[in-house]
């Protein structure tokens, strides 16, 4: 679609849209991760989008979940110059959380940090490359980054930790 090659006329319906569609036509191939796609919604209204991960086949390699959720949100504030958004991967069964959130919070991390939630509670807080890209181009550099930072992931005392370097 032509108004998507200009960020100044996207919205976020048509943008929560396409994120949709393009992790919908990957959902019931036989080699592909994605196993389920739907909106997450608020009064009616997209808010955001889900997808039911296979992390063995997303990671290629073996991971301890069976499964995980790719959570995205975008938003477009008219009060900021940037866009903000969150992306998430999320893992029930270990009650693990990892992503970047580009918005007003914790500015003293700058305008992206990465975040690491683990049993309900924020483990680590590091600031992160801010990247004022069209965003679905941003949606492509941070999924394709849950690779390296999963891989990268470590334990310690039972609690998850990335060092500060691997976090882009």
């Amino acid at each position: 679609m032509i108004f998507l090659a200009n960020r100044a006329n996207l919205d976020k319906r048509t943008l929560l849209t396409r994120i949709h569609n393009r992790l919908q036509t990957q959902a019931p191939k036989e080699d592909s991760p994605v196993e389920q796609v739907w909106y997450q919604t608020s009064t009616g209204n997209k808010v955001g989008v889900r997808a039911t991960i296979t992390p063995n086949e997303f990671l290629r390699r073996s991971h301890p979940a069976d499964e995980a959720e790719l959570q995205i949100s975008f938003d477009f504030p008219q009060t900021h110059s940037y866009d903000f958004y969150v992306i998430q991967w999320v893992e029930s069964d270990r009650d693990l959380m990892v992503g970047w959130h580009q918005d007003e919070t914790h500015m003293d991390l700058g305008e992206c940090h990465f975040q690491i939630d683990y049993r309900g509670e924020t483990v680590q807080r590091s600031e992160a490359e801010f990247l004022d890209v069209h965003p679905l181009n941003v949606l492509d550099r941070r999924i394709d980054g849950f690779v390296e930072i999963l891989n990268t992931l470590t334990w310690g005392d039972g609690v998850p930790h990335l060092p500060n370097e691997a976090i882009r």
